[in-house]
Protein backbone atom coordinates (compact mmCIF):
# COMPACT_ATOMS: atom_id res chain seq x y z
CA UNK A 1 0.00 0.00 0.00
CA UNK A 2 1.15 3.80 -0.53
CA UNK A 3 -0.05 6.56 1.14
CA UNK A 4 1.47 10.42 0.94
CA UNK A 5 4.17 11.44 3.28
CA UNK A 6 3.16 13.07 6.72
CA UNK A 7 5.30 15.23 8.67
CA UNK A 8 6.27 12.43 10.91
CA UNK A 9 7.55 10.60 7.90
CA UNK A 10 10.56 13.14 8.00
CA UNK A 11 12.45 11.22 10.58
CA UNK A 12 12.44 7.92 8.24
CA UNK A 13 13.59 9.76 5.53
CA UNK A 14 16.42 11.32 7.45
CA UNK A 15 17.39 8.07 8.78
CA UNK A 16 17.57 6.11 5.68
CA UNK A 17 19.23 8.77 4.20
CA UNK A 18 21.56 8.53 6.62
CA UNK A 19 22.08 4.76 6.08
CA UNK A 20 22.70 5.21 2.53
CA UNK A 21 25.60 7.48 2.84
CA UNK A 22 26.75 5.29 5.24
CA UNK A 23 26.72 2.23 2.93
CA UNK A 24 27.65 3.55 -0.54
CA UNK A 25 28.99 7.05 -0.32
CA UNK A 26 31.46 6.95 2.84
CA UNK A 27 33.46 9.47 1.92
CA UNK A 28 30.87 12.34 1.54
CA UNK A 29 29.02 11.56 5.42
CA UNK A 30 31.01 14.84 6.50
CA UNK A 31 29.71 16.86 3.67
CA UNK A 32 26.32 15.42 4.03
CA UNK A 33 26.35 16.00 7.51
CA UNK A 34 27.73 19.62 7.54
CA UNK A 35 24.48 19.95 4.60
CA UNK A 36 21.63 18.35 6.44
CA UNK A 37 19.81 21.34 7.55
CA UNK A 38 19.92 22.24 3.95
CA UNK A 39 18.73 18.68 3.41
CA UNK A 40 15.94 18.84 5.87
CA UNK A 41 14.37 22.00 3.97
CA UNK A 42 14.86 20.34 0.84
CA UNK A 43 12.78 17.16 2.30
CA UNK A 44 10.14 19.13 4.00
CA UNK A 45 9.79 21.23 1.12
CA UNK A 46 8.83 18.17 -1.25
CA UNK A 47 6.84 16.28 1.52
CA UNK A 48 3.60 16.77 -0.60
CA UNK A 49 5.47 15.14 -3.43
CA UNK A 50 6.60 12.27 -1.35
CA UNK A 51 4.88 8.31 -1.33
CA UNK A 52 5.06 6.27 1.90
CA UNK A 53 5.55 2.87 0.51
CA UNK A 54 3.74 0.20 3.94
CA UNK A 55 4.61 -3.81 3.88
CA UNK A 56 2.05 -4.84 7.20
CA UNK A 57 1.26 -1.70 8.38
CA UNK A 58 4.95 -0.30 8.33
CA UNK A 59 7.41 2.02 6.26
CA UNK A 60 8.99 -0.14 3.69
CA UNK A 61 10.09 2.69 1.70
CA UNK A 62 9.41 5.85 -0.15
CA UNK A 63 10.12 8.22 -2.99
CA UNK A 64 10.77 12.08 -3.32
CA UNK A 65 10.35 14.05 -6.31
CA UNK A 66 10.56 17.46 -7.27
CA UNK A 67 9.54 19.59 -10.44
CA UNK A 68 12.23 20.32 -13.07
CA UNK A 69 11.15 21.81 -15.88
CA UNK A 70 9.22 19.69 -17.74
CA UNK A 71 9.97 16.73 -15.85
CA UNK A 72 9.60 14.93 -12.28
CA UNK A 73 13.39 14.93 -10.81
CA UNK A 74 13.55 11.67 -7.98
CA UNK A 75 15.31 13.50 -4.61
CA UNK A 76 15.81 10.30 -3.02
CA UNK A 77 13.77 6.66 -4.07
CA UNK A 78 14.65 4.37 -0.54
CA UNK A 79 13.19 0.92 0.39
CA UNK A 80 14.11 -0.46 3.21
CA UNK A 81 16.91 -3.10 3.72
CA UNK A 82 14.40 -5.91 4.96
CA UNK A 83 12.02 -5.50 2.11
CA UNK A 84 14.12 -5.01 -0.90
CA UNK A 85 14.09 -7.82 -3.47
CA UNK A 86 10.19 -7.36 -3.35
CA UNK A 87 9.55 -5.30 -6.54
CA UNK A 88 8.95 -2.31 -4.03
CA UNK A 89 11.50 -0.22 -5.89
CA UNK A 90 9.97 -0.49 -8.86
CA UNK A 91 6.19 -0.03 -7.51
CA UNK A 92 7.91 3.72 -6.51
CA UNK A 93 9.03 4.27 -9.61
CA UNK A 94 5.70 4.09 -11.11
CA UNK A 95 4.10 6.16 -8.42
CA UNK A 96 6.62 9.09 -9.38
CA UNK A 97 5.83 8.33 -13.18
CA UNK A 98 2.00 8.25 -12.89
CA UNK A 99 2.05 11.19 -10.78
CA UNK A 100 4.43 13.19 -13.35
CA UNK A 101 1.76 12.87 -15.77
CA UNK A 102 -0.87 13.51 -13.46
CA UNK A 103 0.97 16.95 -13.18
CA UNK A 104 1.38 17.21 -16.80
CA UNK A 105 5.04 16.47 -16.83
CA UNK A 106 7.10 14.77 -19.54
CA UNK A 107 9.34 12.72 -18.02
CA UNK A 108 11.02 11.33 -15.00
CA UNK A 109 14.73 11.95 -14.22
CA UNK A 110 17.25 10.80 -11.39
CA UNK A 111 21.10 10.52 -10.69
CA UNK A 112 22.76 7.61 -8.89
CA UNK A 113 26.42 7.17 -7.51
CA UNK A 114 28.37 4.59 -9.84
CA UNK A 115 28.52 2.65 -6.69
CA UNK A 116 25.10 2.46 -6.30
CA UNK A 117 23.40 -1.47 -7.12
CA UNK A 118 20.37 0.29 -7.38
CA UNK A 119 21.50 1.34 -11.11
CA UNK A 120 20.30 -2.29 -12.34
CA UNK A 121 16.51 -1.50 -11.11
CA UNK A 122 16.37 1.90 -12.86
CA UNK A 123 17.64 0.17 -15.96
CA UNK A 124 15.09 -2.36 -15.59
CA UNK A 125 12.55 0.07 -15.11
CA UNK A 126 12.83 1.97 -18.45
CA UNK A 127 15.48 4.27 -17.49
CA UNK A 128 18.11 5.73 -20.28
CA UNK A 129 21.37 6.76 -19.70
CA UNK A 130 21.03 10.47 -20.19
CA UNK A 131 24.75 11.69 -18.88
CA UNK A 132 27.12 11.81 -16.57
CA UNK A 133 27.68 14.34 -13.69
CA UNK A 134 31.00 13.47 -11.22
CA UNK A 135 30.61 10.39 -9.65
CA UNK A 136 26.58 10.30 -10.81
CA UNK A 137 25.04 8.81 -13.75
CA UNK A 138 22.10 10.74 -14.78
CA UNK A 139 19.04 8.50 -16.28
CA UNK A 140 15.72 9.14 -17.46
CA UNK A 141 12.22 7.98 -18.72
CA UNK A 142 9.01 9.01 -20.06
CA UNK A 143 6.58 9.91 -17.68
CA UNK A 144 3.93 8.00 -20.35
CA UNK A 145 4.32 3.97 -20.30
CA UNK A 146 6.05 3.17 -23.70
Amino acid sequence: MTRPAREDDLPLVEDAERAYVRDVEPDQEAGWTAALDRNRALWRENLARTTVLEDGGAPAGFVMWTPDGDAALIVTVQVLPPHRRRGHGRRLLEVVAAQARAAGLAEVRLGVHRDNPARALYEAAGFAPAGEDGDYLLFRRPAAPA
